[in-house]
């Protein structure tokens, strides 16, 4: 029975993923550190090149359960006001595997003297899927498919987006596929992203920050954080996500409380890892254990000593 009880598990939440996956793009926790891939126009508002590396294990312990890995590098061209960027990200859900490879354009505009910019940015990519069947078991062993991984092509695409920020605070809203694709199970997102610095004191600093995410026939969804940035070294802080119908997580949605933290090793790299204790899918006997890393590494900016953590834009 037990056994029998861990297939139902897998199934139900693989059947959840398949359709969510036709609607929602994959999510990172660590949101904060790295926009490019929702937003385009973030490519070069840092202003200097970084490299941006994250791995997410959803559902630890669950045989097909979602594991995504992000990679993107991005580069201002400070005399042209220009910042350029490459990013990959790969999401394999049970037998089901999407690979996404963008290159993203965006111009950065001085709009005063007190370093308020406005970026506006094109995102230019190409996406597969693929379905390993060697992984899917039949009830009949002769079946022509066995064996057979099940490639789509790359089909192209193409995103948009904009990006507000100066040194207290940012706010930006991406369109990252206009163009929807029912054979690749993609369907149109928005999002808008918004976030502030708020300076305590030399030794502690905050920085509140939300990102919404809105797609077709699914409710609003938004994610909640506040970063506390020690030293600007060590930095930790609670995260939830839920959506505008159902409120506040509950074991009834698809909701989660966790949190994260994270190190400034030295003035160029940073590591992060970040946590979600999920309340739902109770309803069918299960709790989800979400665990998330990043690591980025800077470029040496000058002129400005240490790195800017918390404020990650």
């Amino acid at each position: 029975m037990k056994y029998l009880h861990h297939i139902w598990v897998f199934f139900a939440l693989f059947c959840k993923v398949w359709t969510a996956s036709a609607q929602q793009e994959a999510s990172f926790s660590l949101y904060m550190f790295n926009h490019q891939s929702i937003n385009p126009a973030y490519v070069g508002a840092t202003g200097y090149s970084q490299i941006t590396v994250g791995s997410r294990n959803q559902w630890d312990g669950i045989l097909g359960a979602p594991v995504t890995h992000a990679v993107s590098v991005s580069h201002l061209f400070k005399n042209k006001n220009l910042g350029f960027g490459i990013s990959s990200i790969n999401d394999k859900i049970g037998p089901t595997e999407r690979v996404n490879i963008a290159a993203d354009m965006a111009y950065h505009l001085k709009l005063n003297a007190q370093g308020l910019k406005l970026g506006v940015g094109l995102k230019f990519s190409s996406r597969s899927l693929q379905l390993d069947t060697s992984l899917l078991t039949y009830i009949d062993s002769n079946d022509p498919f066995l064996g057979i991984s099940q490639d789509y092509n790359f089909s192209p695409n193409v995103g948009f987006g904009l990006y507000l920020q100066n040194k207290n605070f940012y706010f930006g809203v991406g369109v990252p596929y206009f163009i929807e694709d029912e054979e690749l199970y993609l369907q149109r997102n928005f999002y808008a992203i918004g976030g502030a610095l708020i300076n305590v004191g030399s030794f502690l600093k905050i920085k509140p920050s939300i990102l919404l995410q809105k797609t077709e026939s699914l409710p609003l969804v938004y994610d909640n954080s506040v970063l506390f940035s020690i030293n600007d070294i060590f930095w930790i802080g609670p995260q939830y996500r839920s959506n505008i119908k159902n409120g506040l997580p509950n074991q009834n949605t698809a909701g989660f409380f966790g949190g994260f933290m994270g190190v400034n090793i030295s003035q160029n790299l940073s590591i992060g890892y970040a946590y979600q204790g999920a309340l739902a899918n109770a309803t069918i006997g299960i709790t989800n254990t979400s665990h998330e890393i990043l690591l980025r590494y800077q470029f040496s900016p000058k002129n400005i000593g240490f790195l800017r953590s918390p404020r990650l834009f």
